[in-house]
């Protein structure tokens, strides 16, 4: 028997639930994200983005249409694939419409928010991985994908500052006590803190953080929730690695 292709649509009941679309009774089928820089529960196929959250398209028909004319930019590159995944900070900007948005997070639901043109030229991305490779560099992972080059400074768990137009590192953000954070995950999605501790991982545990809200409450965390904000120190410039994001 020939095996099945990767499914083009799914159900709008069985959608992820970061998609933040209505009326998931009202129409059966919704699109598939496409293999890319982040996995299918936690992303939305740029399709969906234009047509039910930013109402930039009436139909798919039309949200393609858009898309084949260049005029929708992911992180500064136009993207033509309308199953295209967009996740968590990415950059979207439609010039010619002069709309530009990053994709934050409200109660575990992805969330676009408005920008100016100029923010719009910047990415944050939270290292998740680093790596010796040849020459005795370090290459750093990012949540989206990403592999850049960059100084030994950075730790897994901090942001860095991502300069879309220059293709360059800009500032480092440093995961610890005082960084201003927002949570990515669990009950407290979407909601920004303050790092007040951390406790390491023990007896194979993931570790912890104490936070606090801007209301005065305090509550522990996964420290992996947190994706820092705030705090800042200058970085040396370092290009993408090719074949990076």
């Amino acid at each position: 028997m020939a095996k099945r292709g990767r499914k083009s649509h799914t159900k709008r009941i069985a959608a992820p639930d970061a998609i933040p679309v209505q009326n998931k009774k009202e129409q059966t089928w919704i699109a598939n994200t496409s293999p890319g820089p982040h996995p299918k529960k936690k992303s939305m196929p740029l399709v969906v983005l234009l047509r039910e959250v930013l109402g930039a398209a009436e139909s798919s028909q039309e949200a393609k249409a858009i898309l084949n004319d260049r005029k929708v930019l992911v992180d500064g590159v136009a993207r033509t694939d309308h199953k295209f995944p967009i996740g968590f900070m990415d950059i979207i900007s439609m010039p010619a419409a002069d709309a530009y948005y990053r994709i934050g997070v409200k109660r575990g639901k992805l969330s676009p928010e408005k920008i100016g043109k100029k923010d719009a030229e910047v990415k944050l991305l939270k290292v998740t991985g680093k790596n010796t490779v040849k020459g005795n560099k370090i290459s750093i992972a990012f949540h989206d994908g990403k592999n850049l080059v960059a100084d030994n400074n950075v730790k897994v768990g901090d942001t860095i500052e991502f300069d879309l137009k220059e293709g360059k590192l800009a500032k480092l953000h440093k995961f610890g006590k005082g960084a201003k954070c927002i949570i990515t995950d669990g009950k407290h999605s979407g909601t920004e803190v303050v790092v007040e501790d951390i406790y390491p991982n023990e007896e194979g545990r993931p570790a912890e953080a104490l936070v606090g809200s801007g209301e005065g409450e305090t509550f522990r965390t996964l420290a992996g929730y947190l994706f820092v904000l705030g705090g800042q120190a200058e970085l040396e410039n370092k290009k993408e690695e090719p074949g990076g994001g």
